[in-house]
């Protein structure tokens, strides 16, 4: 079949979610570094289970770990991040209170797949705009039903990828 590139309808350009609430599933949570800046990542998706526009769209919250000046005895215990923002943010997941984890990257294991609803602002960085994480709440939808996209990871394939074809297809 014959055919010819066009590009006229390619939105080339990304565009920040607009302000206000989202329902969201938490589809990763861990530590990670950007230089020397450590922080507490957390990937949101804004869930296709609910009536909402931007459906399947990942929102990135970072939680950065405090300058030791900075931390308070509370921080400490979660090895320097915010306290308060990672309460709020197990709260919002509907962790249980109490619950005890070994260390940061445990409780980011727990996170995952729990929904939340995320305030979303915009903001302006180094001249650049972009969406921010403003707050968490509790979802107002708990039980989740977000269908993500089936998509098979290089690592589980060993980077390959398995192509079938009939004697018929081949060319020798």
């Amino acid at each position: 079949m014959a055919f010819e590139t066009d590009y006229s309808n390619n939105n080339t350009e990304y565009t920040i979610l607009p302000p206000g609430k989202y329902e969201c599933m938490i589809h990763k949570a861990f530590t990670n570094a950007k230089g020397r800046a450590i922080y507490f990542q957390v990937i949101l998706i804004v869930r296709n289970d609910v009536a909402q526009q931007y459906q399947n769209r990942r929102i990135f919250h970072a939680i950065w770990q405090k300058k030791p000046e900075n931390q308070t005895a509370d921080d400490r215990k979660v090895d320097g991040f915010s306290y308060k923002q990672l309460m709020n943010l197990c709260e919002s997941a509907g962790l249980p209170s109490g619950k005890k984890y070994a260390d940061i990257d445990a409780l980011g294991i727990d996170l995952i797949g729990k929904p939340v609803l995320v305030d979303i602002v915009n903001d302006e960085w180094n001249g650049k705009k972009q969406e921010k994480v403003k707050w968490m709440y509790e979802s107002k939808f708990p039980d989740c039903k977000h269908l993500m996209k089936e998509i098979k990871p290089a690592e589980e394939s060993g980077g390959q990828i398995d192509i079938v074809a009939d004697d018929d297809d081949l060319p020798f």
